[in-house]
């Protein structure tokens, strides 16, 4: 189930079709994908705020911050429930695609840094990586926006009628 579209996996959860099992996998895939490509933190982020480093630390943190505020939006827009269980799924769903394309950017990145002279400077390699990681970030949140609309959709199965 993990490696569906997102697209099927958001009409699952707004059809209330995941099990739990399912929903559990996703939460540990959001765990494997932090623990392999997480950045460093916020505070050393802070300790670096006045530099491109510190810049590159923070600028995804806030991505983060607005992804959260506005799905928690989109889904309040819907039928205001079950936010963390969609959140999670569909951050999932769409981390494995956006972190398998970083990695393989970084690979091509480095085959590039061994041939050319240029990028073979460490302040020009952290650079590039680091932007391919904001790109990452902001990918999966502007994604994430239309899919959790999917998922906080209401039925016509769904509909209360009074």
């Amino acid at each position: 189930m993990i490696f569906q579209s997102p697209h099927r996996i958001a009409i699952a959860l707004r059809n209330n079709t995941l099990t739990e099992h399912d929903k559990l996998n996703f939460l540990w895939v959001i765990v494997g994908i932090n623990s392999l490509f997480g950045q460093a933190g916020f505070l050393s982020g802070l300790q670096t705020t006045f530099s491109i480093y510190g810049l590159i630390q923070l600028l995804p943190l806030g991505i983060l911050i607005w992804g959260i505020g506005a799905s928690y939006r989109v889904n309040c827009r819907g039928d205001n429930q079950r936010f963390l269980e969609r959140f999670f799924c569909l951050t999932a769903a769409l981390s494995i695609r956006a972190y398998l394309a970083y990695f393989v950017m970084v690979v091509l990145l480095g085959l590039l840094t061994a041939i050319t002279p240029f990028i073979s400077s460490s302040y020009i390699v952290f650079l590039l990586q680091g932007l391919l990681g904001i790109g990452i970030t902001l990918y999966i949140y502007l994604r994430l926006q239309p899919l959790m609309a999917i998922a906080a959709t209401v039925t016509p199965s769904q509909e209360i009628i009074p």
